[in-house]
């Protein structure tokens, strides 16, 4: 069971537009800061990150039920994503040039979604604030205390370097900021990454009063496997990519093409692989599945087993959570038709749907038959299937 760490009181408007009025003040010191002092501030602020690692990474598995390995490997994106910055600013300064060319954009909203806070803060708010924006972050309303550790820590550096913490401004809070993030014309760009229906929102909303929009939303990622791969390889492969990310990533992966051939083979390793994969406190070392976010998430997950049910899925491993406590569920693997509705959708489960194949181009075609971005990890060892796939798809 989980432990309460504390309560936290969601920001009001009132907060909110105190917050918005100092970073845009914020922001014109901001734009006359030398880049070479904005390179040293990030750099500090990486390793003020790394001096918290494991705290950060435990609270991070504590809040949001992945595991610590998972969690740790997050908290070190943000801190690579620092050095990645100012690494980009000093090693072209005829990109640096060229954006200061040009005024910069004063303030940049970045919104992210809980299952993964930390690394998509990191892939933007760094190269916010080297080209001389300031950052509003919304940090999710589910975990707020990792949003309060980090600000506090670049406020920190902040100070330090005799420079306002509202540069970076944070809010922890629910739909009601986003919204008024969104709406508000003081913020000419906003970075979003979660759910593709809520992105669809956000883009309309921010291009109606005609700002800017960065998005990144649900992906279908797909792993396929062909007769000549290393079976074993491929399926701890397949383990990790399903299991390891689950609730706690758009890159979960929700499909599998197996080669006829092989189709047995795998899955009689893969099921067994399932079965024996540590599921329970994620920070216990060894825990490969942590627990999803909430009771709520939960029943998100048996209503998605409901419906691949109801569309003709045949469930060969799991599917059930009875003996299982209230935020936990089992990995789930499930043979379908490629024509079923549900093979176009995604989700962050460890559910993933198998399919079995004789031609690639029943791959190539299926694979892509998705509405939004859609990867596909190759096992095999013929170099030239792989040239193939990047000329078809």
């Amino acid at each position: 069971m989980r432990k309460v760490l504390g309560k936290v009181r969601g920001g009001s408007m009132i907060e909110y537009e105190e917050g918005v009025k100092a970073c845009c003040i914020a922001a014109k010191l901001w734009m006359a800061t030398p880049v070479t002092t904005r390179c040293n501030i990030i750099t500090e602020i990486g390793k003020a990150l790394e001096a918290k690692l494991k705290p950060l990474s435990e609270l991070v598995a504590h809040e949001v039920g992945k595991p610590l390995t998972k969690a740790i490997a997050e908290v070190k994106e943000v801190i690579d994503a620092c050095n990645s910055a100012v690494q980009y600013s000093k090693q072209s300064q005829l990109v640096v040039s060229h954006i200061e060319e040009w005024r910069p954009y004063g303030v940049i909203a970045v919104i992210t979604p809980f299952y993964l806070q930390c690394a998509a803060l990191g892939q933007n708010a760094w190269l916010v604030l080297v080209t001389g924006n300031c950052v509003i972050w919304r940090g999710p309303v589910e975990s707020p205390s990792v949003t309060i550790a980090i600000t506090k820590l670049i406020a920190g550096v902040l100070e330090k370097n005799n420079l306002t913490g509202s540069i970076f401004t944070s809010f922890a809070g629910g739909s009601e900021l986003n919204k008024a993030i969104v709406k508000d014309t003081r913020i000419p760009l906003v970075s979003f990454k979660g759910n593709s229906q809520v992105g669809k929102v956000v883009k309309h909303i921010v291009v109606e009063r005609f700002g800017k929009c960065l998005l990144e939303s649900d992906r279908k990622n797909a792993i396929t496997v062909l007769s000549d791969a290393d079976i074993q390889l491929a399926v701890e492969a397949i383990v990790r990519d399903t299991v390891g990310t689950a609730d706690q990533g758009l890159s979960t992966c929700h499909r599998l093409f197996l080669h006829e051939i092989i189709y047995g083979d795998v899955l009689d390793r893969l099921s067994q692989r399932y079965g024996s994969i540590t599921i329970g406190n994620p920070l216990e070392t060894g825990t490969e599945l942590g627990l999803l976010f909430s009771h709520a998430t939960k029943k998100h997950f048996l209503q998605l087993i409901d419906a691949i049910k109801s569309q003709g899925g045949k469930i060969l491993t799991c599917g059930s959570d009875t003996k299982y406590a209230r935020n936990i569920v089992q990995p789930t693997i499930v043979e379908i038709s490629t024509s079923a509705k549900i093979v176009k959708g995604g989700w962050v489960f460890p559910v993933i749907l198998v399919f079995k194949y004789q031609s690639w181009e029943e791959v190539i075609e299926t694979n892509n038959n998705v509405c939004k971005g859609s990867s596909n990890f190759i096992y095999t060892g013929q170099a030239k299937v792989i040239s193939t796939w990047g000329i078809f798809t």
